[in-house]
């Protein structure tokens, strides 16, 4: 008998200047999924708050009427797509659920079914994001969907920047995080040695989509969209306005890194119990 074969799944990094206003976002987005298509993309990811320019650049309460109820107008418009393409899309969407509001991420079927649902967990407040004026922190966790062979969790921008939600994610077998954001043109090199750590010390693949261009008339969005993979290594990048990049991830090549860098089988979870106290 043959030894078994792992799937491997192609994701589109969707890297967009969505600076235009939604109605031109949107119509951008139907041309570069076709692209996505023809590149044979499994699934498709956007960057975070899509398809807005970047609202959190300064308060302004005149921006909470852009939040939406999901399903709403804005979800199910990408769900048609999903179904126009057939393929699976991984949207960040500014979402309001009673009197709360979310930086939220659905994933809709390449049947246009809602497949998964995350809501940003630590959310930053400096200048150029001012997101806790405009959302709350997320309620349903770390949790992961199952797609093609591959586990996968989602964590969006600053979430990445504390170790512990991708350790859960990767304790719950995610071969895949992706990690949708938007970050400025100045903290390039950060995110790349951040995101490949994550990768690194989780035996996983980390795919990151960025906005770019310049928002709120003074913040570069750097782009630099990009896939780091189970050993820290750099497997594809974006490198222009409006690009599609498709990469292929091997699912094997997880299996392959758990086995020669054991992080997760070696643990000691005893050691760690201040992890759970609110401060340091």
């Amino acid at each position: 008998m043959g030894a078994l074969t792992l799937p491997s799944i192609r994701v589109a990094l969707m890297q967009l200047n969505l600076t235009q206003g939604v109605d031109a976002s949107l119509a951008l987005t139907e041309s570069l999924l076709a692209d996505a298509q023809d590149q044979g993309a499994d699934l498709v990811l956007f960057p975070e708050l899509f398809p807005h320019p970047w609202f959190p650049v300064a308060e302004d309460s005149r921006h909470f009427a852009l939040a939406e109820e999901i399903p709403g107008i804005l979800s199910q418009h990408m769900a048609a797509l999903a179904r126009r393409f057939h393929t699976t899309l991984v949207v960040p969407l500014y979402e309001v659920h009673g009197s709360r509001r979310y930086n939220t991420t659905i994933v809709l079927s390449d049947q246009g079914d809602m497949l998964f649902r995350y809501q940003k967990n630590h959310i930053p407040y400096h200048p150029g994001w001012f997101e806790k004026y405009y959302y709350d922190p997320g309620t349903l966790g770390f949790p992961v969907f199952h797609f093609r062979g591959a586990t996968i969790g989602i964590q969006t921008c600053w979430d990445n920047l504390f170790p512990e939600g991708t350790r859960l994610l990767a304790l719950q077998g995610a071969d895949v995080v992706l990690a949708p954001r938007g970050t400025g043109n100045e903290s390039r090199e950060r995110w790349r040695t951040q995101l490949g750590g994550n990768a690194l010390a989780n035996n996983l693949f980390v795919v990151s989509v960025n906005r770019v261009g310049l928002e709120g008339g003074q913040w570069m969005f750097g782009g630099d969209s990009f896939a780091v993979g189970p050993h820290g290594n750099m497997i594809g990048a974006a490198s222009g306005d409006n690009e599609v990049r498709t990469v292929e991830l091997d699912l094997g090549q997880v299996t392959e890194a758990r086995r020669d860098w054991p992080f997760l089988y070696d643990r000691r979870p005893e050691l760690y119990q201040r992890l759970a106290t609110r401060r340091p």
